[in-house]
């Protein structure tokens, strides 16, 4: 009797489907409004948000609407956020599952970063059509350029997230210390405010942040008209190739210790 033996893709496949269904019912699962979690969330910070800067205040977003400016910034960050605190514990969450031979480590990782990328597209999708039914011109100008800004901050999130998770698992105080550091990056990343409002001498320390870019490209694309005041292509892909480099080396280097620990 033959035995087929399974290609190491086909082994990821499978091993990535299953813990995507598992993550589905542990994040949701035991919430009575389930998966709307997920869309109440950036819809109640951006309503919040509208309230706090007014519906009607235009000249501080560059002539666009609140909703469509904030929308346009924080969804992508908040893709980029949750991807990367989730990979963060992706090792820690799924340690009784290593005593499966199928069930690596890059495995959990992978699995997580592929789930908040659905969700965090599908929020945005529902979100543009929830402003487009309110009257709000929020369908993307550039598709093409939205796409790729979100697809680079994809890979950026998963590349820091990895890192992170390795870095955290050297030490306690190491896991606590990373979410201290996480916190600024929502008022430093540019999400609430164009950053040609920034004077020049703060956007040049901005500008050191590649999330900057990211959502700086990403409303050039999605806002017609909007020109962005230093975002770069080339550096964002440049540091997001370096970032992903860095974590695919360590994890080479520590996918035994993770295990271990």
């Amino acid at each position: 009797m033959l035995i087929q033996r399974r290609s190491p893709a086909v082994v990821l496949k499978d091993v990535t489907f299953g813990l995507l269904m598992r993550e589905l019912k542990t994040r949701f699962g035991n919430y009575r409004m389930g998966y709307t979690w997920a869309l109440l969330d950036p819809l109640i910070t951006i309503a919040a948000f509208c309230v706090i800067f007014g519906l009607r205040q235009r000249n501080g977003f560059g002539g666009v609407e609140a909703p469509v400016f904030i929308a346009s910034g924080y969804l992508p960050f908040l893709m980029f956020l949750n991807t990367t605190n989730r990979l963060i514990s992706a090792v820690s969450a799924n340690k009784g599952l290593f005593c499966y031979r199928q069930v690596t480590v890059f495995a959990t990782l992978f699995s997580r970063f592929v789930l908040e990328s659905i969700i965090g597209i599908l929020v945005a999708i529902v979100l543009i059509l929830i402003l487009v039914w309110s009257g709000f011109d929020a369908i993307p100008d550039d598709p093409l350029a939205v796409i790729m800004g979100y697809g680079t901050l994809m890979i950026f999130s998963f590349s820091l997230g990895t890192l992170l998770c390795i870095v955290s698992s050297l030490s306690a105080e190491v896991d606590k210390l990373i979410p201290i550091l996480m916190r600024p990056l929502l008022w430093i990343s540019a999400v609430f405010f164009p950053l040609a409002a920034v004077p020049q001498s703060y956007q040049d320390l901005l500008l050191w942040n590649p999330i900057v870019h990211a959502l700086e490209l990403i409303r050039s694309g999605w806002i017609a008209g909007f020109q962005t005041q230093g975002g770069s292509w080339n550096y964002l892909l440049g540091t997001t190739l370096i970032t992903l480099a860095f974590a695919m080396s360590a994890y080479r280097l520590n996918h035994r210790r993770l295990i271990a620990s």
